[in-house]
């Protein structure tokens, strides 16, 4: 992956982040209310989730990124309540996490992504690769990032 550099200019793209962007959920709803602000001051917004319900050219989808993707759920029950986790746990954390920093690049370089907005996907653990993946992401790249927590 070639190295992505973010240099202080105008900020004119945002890329929201979350597990699902859809429905009148609190996240979806936040979403939206900040989304209607930036438009409406001239930015773009686009949306990476493992679900939409954004206009096509705006988004990207990856299902790994929904909370209720099948391999995410299974993590979820290896991980917590227990004191160790099995070796192929941390293994698929890893080559899903992979996947999702990829599919990140993939998403700020489709949209000239100048600032993304992390909308509860690194506050709680409802999906461990993702958070690390963004994590991973904006150490990486520096890109500039708010991260908006709203349900702790």
């Amino acid at each position: 992956m070639s190295e992505l550099i973010y240099p202080s200019h105008h900020i004119k793209n945002i890329g929201f982040i979350s597990t699902r962007i859809a429905g009148t959920d609190g996240v979806s709803l936040e979403i939206q209310k900040w989304a209607d602000v930036l438009e409406r001051n001239r930015y773009n917004c686009f949306y990476f989730a493992g679900s939409l319900d954004r206009p096509q050219s705006k988004s990207f989808l990856v299902d790994e990124a929904h909370f209720e993707h099948p391999l995410i759920q299974e993590i979820e029950s290896d991980l917590f309540g227990k004191r160790t986790r099995k070796r192929e746990t941390s293994e698929t954390i890893q080559r899903i996490k992979d996947k999702l920093k990829g599919a990140l690049y993939d998403f700020v370089k489709r949209y000239n992504v100048d600032l993304i907005i992390a909308e509860n996907a690194l506050s709680i653990p409802m999906n461990i690769p993702l958070g690390v993946a963004i994590t991973e992401f904006i150490a990486e790249t520096g890109i500039p990032t708010i991260a908006h927590h709203h349900d702790f």
